[in-house]
């Protein structure tokens, strides 16, 4: 039975699907279905009729082999069966390419007859164009008026200007200015709010006039005020695609009890920049009415309206010392309230001088 078995098999290997059955329906003569060996052949009998297309005798093998007793055998026949009742598609013709009959009758005693394309005739050569000649001055004063347009349009599209308020000792107010000289809102200016809206300490937006963005921050101290700046000036150059150096902000003071002497300094480092037109860039400090005080590079800062203006140069590093005295109210206060009592003292010991007490109350 093994002998027949195996010779069966490799039959079913060589795809000789008849001598297959030959050799396995004696066996299943001799082995029911219940049998381990009689599900066997049945199941290589089902492989050999479906080789052979008889599908009707596969499927109702199949169906008995789904309740033998092997769990694989029965797991193999599901599987089988599956394929066996599906529903066959059609093949669409577009898959496939049909050949016309060709007629292969041979003619005899004819020659074939070759065909001939008709030459066509040159085309004409193309009309002759001379030389080529300048643009005339028309054209010229056209494209230059053009190109000044765009220069005027696109050259001083933005200005920033950062300001500084020193509103007390160790107490600084920083605003920024950002105006479209477009006459509407650029949307860098959208995308750099919206970089600030997170910030600790928190800016206070105010919109004025299509295109105008002003931040202003709370009084803060040198320390905070310097990082504020700092991260300000890395969002603002992270949201135009540029990585910006942190700025250096820096407010020293000596206190003399009736003032406050102070020193400023503010470096910027710009070299990244170098596409803005020049007085874009801005910083306002105030208040301030000395020039004499103010040291700043490479361009110069300027007075207007009590506030120094310093106008900052694009791919160089900008430095600002600037010394100033500030008055102490309270300082003074109590300086004034120290010299009426040294008059008070002065003016009374004058009194006891020429003979006068103390005042005393009446009796």
């Amino acid at each position: 039975m093994t002998v027949g078995l195996a010779e069966a098999q490799q039959a079913l290997d060589r795809g000789d699907y008849g001598q297959c059955l030959r050799l396995l329906e004696p066996l299943a003569t001799t082995h029911p279905i219940n049998e381990p060996e009689g599900a066997l052949i049945r199941m290589l009998m089902v492989t050999a009729w479906m080789g052979q297309g008889e599908e009707r005798r596969a499927i109702s093998t199949c169906r008995l082999l789904t309740r033998c007793k092997d769990p694989d055998l029965r797991i193999r026949a599901r599987q089988l069966l599956n394929v066996l009742e599906a529903p066959s598609l059609e093949r669409p013709a577009r898959w496939s390419m049909q050949l016309p009959t060709l007629e292969m009758t041979p003619r005899t005693g004819q020659r074939p007859r070759l065909s001939r394309r008709r030459r066509l005739p040159a085309p004409p050569p193309p009309p002759p164009t001379g030389p080529t000649q300048a643009p005339s001055a028309g054209f010229a004063a056209v494209v230059l008026a053009v190109l000044v347009g765009l220069t005027l349009l696109l050259g001083g599209c933005v200005q920033i200007r950062a300001d500084l308020d020193l509103v007390g000792p160790d107490r600084l107010e920083m605003s920024w200015h950002i105006n479209s000289l477009s006459g509407s809102t650029l949307p860098w200016q959208n995308n750099f709010q919206a970089a600030l809206r997170d910030q600790e300490p928190n800016w206070t937006a105010t919109q004025g006039r299509e295109g105008e963005l002003n931040l202003t921050s709370r009084p803060l101290n040198t320390d905070t005020a310097a990082k504020l700046l700092a991260d300000s000036v890395a969002r603002a150059g992270r949201t135009a695609g540029l990585s910006l150096p942190p700025p250096s902000l820096s407010l020293h003071e000596r206190n003399w009890l009736v003032g406050v002497q102070q020193n400023l300094t503010l470096n910027l480092d710009l070299t990244e920049i170098t596409s803005l037109p020049s007085d874009s860039l801005l910083i306002s400090i105030g208040p301030g009415t000395d020039l004499r005080q103010v040291s700043s590079a490479p361009i110069p800062a300027r007075l207007d309206n009590q506030r120094i203006v310093w106008p900052l140069a694009q791919g160089a590093v900008n430095h600002l010392q600037w010394q100033r005295w500030q008055w102490s109210r309270l300082g003074l206060g109590g300086l004034g309230i120290l010299g009426l009592l040294l008059i008070s003292t002065l003016l009374q010991s004058i009194r006891q001088s020429l003979g006068f007490g103390y005042p005393q109350l009446p009796s």
